[in-house]
């Protein structure tokens, strides 16, 4: 049996009754998440989201979704249920959406602090407390949803989300480390879609969540506005690239050749 609780507006939480603290944990994250994605990207919450305490991938994804679709995902179950179980260990939360409806899974503390940490290790500074985590995922995740009807290019999604996160947390979630990683990667390639993200290694995959992070600080660093702008009406991946190219007075042709370069030479200079 699950409860429905409105949290804020027209966000709904369910949850198991014996999630109540996770479901607390996530009711307090909400409000100053949403805030940070209004004021700092322009972005309203969906009018139908749902957050889920996600304690099984299969029982996030039938319970999450309208009934017509639920007949949808069954049917065509042999197609994805691979990559949700491959996905599964490593994954603090998702955001799916149905139609109109975004719903949002976040894992209890005690199965986050099971999760694969192999990938994470990689780009994030560590927190032992799994209760910040859960808000930190939370976060990272309504701002997802905010962004969900633009339909984002995979980069600028996650960095988006992390970037807030840290706005959130009132300081760096990203590992300064990750800098030098990011200048030795190769190669050096246009950003993969989410599905070609999924069927990357762990190195790839964190290779590609920092980049997105540190290209929105750089961009927020330099060109303060821009992606607020950029974020004001859907666009396709392309014309996003080719403004943020001519914003930064680059090539649009090997602009993700050159990119790594410019934003780690750029922090580095700064400092932390």
């Amino acid at each position: 049996m699950f409860m429905k609780l409105s949290v804020i507006g027209n966000i709904a939480l369910v949850f198991n009754p014996g999630e109540q603290d996770t479901a607390d944990l996530i009711s307090q994250a909400c409000e100053k998440a949403i805030t940070l994605a209004q004021e700092n990207w322009g972005l309203d919450p969906p009018e139908n989201c749902h957050i889920y305490v996600m304690t099984s991938w299969l029982g996030f994804v039938f319970q999450s979704a309208p009934w017509p679709w639920r007949i949808l995902l069954a049917v065509t179950m042999p197609f994805w249920c691979f990559r949700a179980r491959r996905t599964w260990p490593y994954s603090a939360a998702w955001t799916q959406r149905y139609g109109m409806r975004v719903a949002i899974g976040v894992k209890p503390p005690r199965l986050l602090a099971q999760s694969d940490k192999s990938i994470g290790v990689r780009m994030f500074v560590e927190e032992k407390d799994m209760k910040v985590n859960v808000q930190h995922v939370t976060c990272h995740e309504l701002v997802h949803a905010c962004s969900a009807h633009l339909r984002l290019p995979m980069w600028l999604n996650e960095g988006i989300a992390t970037v807030t996160t840290d706005r959130f947390s009132g300081r760096p979630t990203i590992r300064w480390e990750t800098l030098e990683f990011m200048r030795s990667f190769m190669p050096k390639a246009v950003p993969p879609t989410y599905r070609q993200l999924s069927r990357m290694d762990g190195e790839a995959i964190a290779y590609h969540g920092m980049r997105g992070y540190w290209l929105v600080r750089y961009l927020e660093e330099k060109r303060p506005g821009f992606l607020r702008g950029m974020l004001s009406l859907p666009r396709d991946p392309k014309t996003i690239e080719r403004e943020m190219a001519s914003e930064l007075g680059m090539e649009q042709e090997d602009f993700w050749v050159k990119i790594d370069e410019v934003v780690v030479d750029h922090f580095e200079r700064k400092g932390r």
